[in-house]
């Protein structure tokens, strides 16, 4: 379970030395480090590689080394028999074992902690237990992961760049990428409250209007929405869009589409095409159409369902 962030808050830190292993380094090392910076503060953690025995041993926290896992005792190593799995079977790497304990506390809720463990740390925690994540499609194209990022911030072969210099690069690299996620997350509670706002009070559920861009993927939780009308994200443009629902946040199904014949056509022709005076864009693939005002990207929205 992922302990109530009320746990720490009370907690202030003094300096404290963190050891992780030397030599190469993997996602699951580096992102426990970035995690456990974000608990501590950076200002208060000194990262020591080393796998030396008496080093590790007076360090006040260990992480992917060791031999020991014993949240108590701040020892957060996963090599070694006996290491817990969760009840999906996906085992712990040291990702996840600082995650299940402090994940909370770094986000201040425990739902987005929750949803940052699903999203993250476990395709971090199964690929660096040798679970594959994904499969080759028919084109035999397999997704760039984390791990691919992480292979490209160590050093180059033949150059001066060492392991450990790359390596607190790679921790910084993630730690800020886990600050974005966060940001993301809460900022996302209040974007679902005032969509949940609008859709309740909303006659025609199946299309709705903002006054501000939000991204189509955040109403996948709304059923009845089938396309949101929105200015186009961009400081430089007054137009409108209207865009499709996906059915899921995977895959690239729709809950609608705009008619074939508009697909990829602009401006006049688009206008002649689809009827809309004001008619700026539609994508090749037929889920955003954009308009020069609200009243036309309104009515591109009704022909979304034909």
């Amino acid at each position: 379970m992922l302990l109530a962030p009320f746990l720490f808050c009370c907690i202030v830190f003094t300096m404290q030395t963190v050891v992780t292993h030397s030599g190469s380094f993997d996602p699951d090392d580096v992102l426990a480090i970035a995690s456990l910076q974000l608990y501590l503060g950076v200002e208060n953690t000194k990262v020591i590689r080393s796998r030396n025995k008496e080093i590790i041993d007076s360090a006040d926290w260990v992480v992917d080394v060791g031999g020991v896992y014993d949240a108590e005792k701040r020892r957060f190593d996963h090599h070694q028999n006996g290491v817990p799995k969760r009840e999906n079977g996906i085992p712990y790497s040291a990702f996840g074992l600082i995650w299940k304990e402090f994940g909370v506390a770094i986000c201040d809720s425990e739902s987005l902690a929750l949803h940052i463990e699903r999203k993250l740390v476990y395709p971090i925690d199964a690929a660096d237990n040798h679970i594959a994540i994904s499969h080759p499609n028919k084109q035999d194209v397999i997704p760039f992961e984390f791990f691919d990022v992480i292979d490209a911030i160590k050093p180059v072969w033949g150059s001066e760049e060492s392991f450990d210099s790359q390596f607190l690069q790679a921790v910084e690299f993630a730690r800020g990428l886990l600050e974005r996620k966060i940001m993301h997350g809460k900022a996302r509670v209040a974007v679902s409250e005032k969509i949940k706002a609008n859709y309740d009070s909303a006659v025609r559920k199946s299309i709705l209007v903002f006054s501000e861009s939000i991204p189509r993927h955040f109403f996948i939780e709304f059923q009845e929405v089938r396309v949101v009308v929105t200015p186009v994200p961009s400081p430089d443009s007054d137009c409108w869009m209207a865009s499709v629902i996906p059915v899921s946040r995977y895959g690239f199904q729709n809950r609608a589409i705009f008619p074939e014949s508009w697909g990829g056509l602009v401006d006049g022709d688009l206008e002649k095409e689809s009827g809309v005076e004001g008619a700026v864009f539609c994508h090749k693939e037929r889920y955003i159409f954009v308009a020069k005002t609200k009243e036309s990207a309104l009515k591109a929205a009704g022909h979304a369902f034909e």
